[in-house]
């Protein structure tokens, strides 16, 4: 009975391979975490590893992101274009989170490097510094197209700074430094993008807002947040094995 009872506790070889399979599919993941660690961050600015990297985690987020858009009730064939606008803002949030370094389930490392001094470094690496001007630019020019909320301009810089502060502060959970001069950048490239929509877009107060509501603008950043911290790097370590 003893003996029966022994050879019913030892795991059968069909377990035994599906946990190896397991923790090699999750030793991949790391792995891949820490290929995007070394490729996507380097110093000197924004290399093409960098934007390689943010095409994949969009491709890897948009299986989730159009499912529950559609779930939500944001995407619709009555309303085509606000739709493809919708779909096009979230893989914009995407492609921010993924370039600035947004933290994810899988990579979590307490790190408490923060510049508090302005301007300084941002002069050493301008390059840098302007790309991230650049990166910011769409969100200022989308946020008033959209919402009508925004098309005030103390709106567009309060959201742009509450979303540059909450990506700042994610990033003492990653291996980048909080940094205050990316804060200014983001906040100068958001006021260029705005004034470019007011620019070359007549009767501006009055442009039609494709019925955008506001809780749609935080539905679609909660959902991209989301899926960026628990789901996308899953898809996104199946995609660079296919890949590599």
């Amino acid at each position: 009975i003893w003996g029966h009872l022994a050879l019913q506790a030892v795991p059968s070889r069909q377990v035994l391979n599906n946990l190896n399979n397991i923790t090699l599919y999750f030793d991949t993941v790391l792995m891949y975490n820490e290929i995007i660690k070394h490729l996507r961050f380097r110093q000197g600015g924004l290399s093409m590893h960098r934007i390689y990297s943010a095409l994949i985690d969009i491709v890897a987020a948009a299986i989730f992101i159009v499912p529950l858009l559609a779930l939500y009730g944001k995407i619709s064939l009555r309303s085509l274009k606000q739709t493809l606008i919708y779909i096009v803002f979230a893989f914009y949030l995407v492609a921010v989170l993924s370039l600035v370094g947004f933290p994810s389930v899988l990579s979590l490392n307490l790190d408490f490097t923060i510049n508090i001094i302005p301007l300084v470094d941002m002069i050493s690496d301008f390059v840098n510094a302007c790309l991230n001007v650049l990166l910011f630019v769409p969100l200022g020019f989308l946020l008033p197209m959209l919402w009508k909320k925004y098309k005030a301009i103390k709106n567009t810089m309060l959201f742009a700074m509450c979303m540059t502060i909450a990506i700042e502060i994610s990033q003492i959970f990653t291996f980048r430094t909080t940094d205050i001069n990316d804060i200014i950048t983001n906040m100068v490239g958001t006021l260029g993008g705005y004034f470019i929509a007011k620019r070359i877009t007549k009767n501006f107060t009055q442009y039609p807002e494709l019925n955008a509501e506001n809780k749609d603008l935080y539905i679609i950043c909660g959902t991209v947040m989301l899926i960026m911290f628990l789901l996308q790097p899953f898809t996104a370590s199946l995609l660079w094995e296919l890949i590599l």
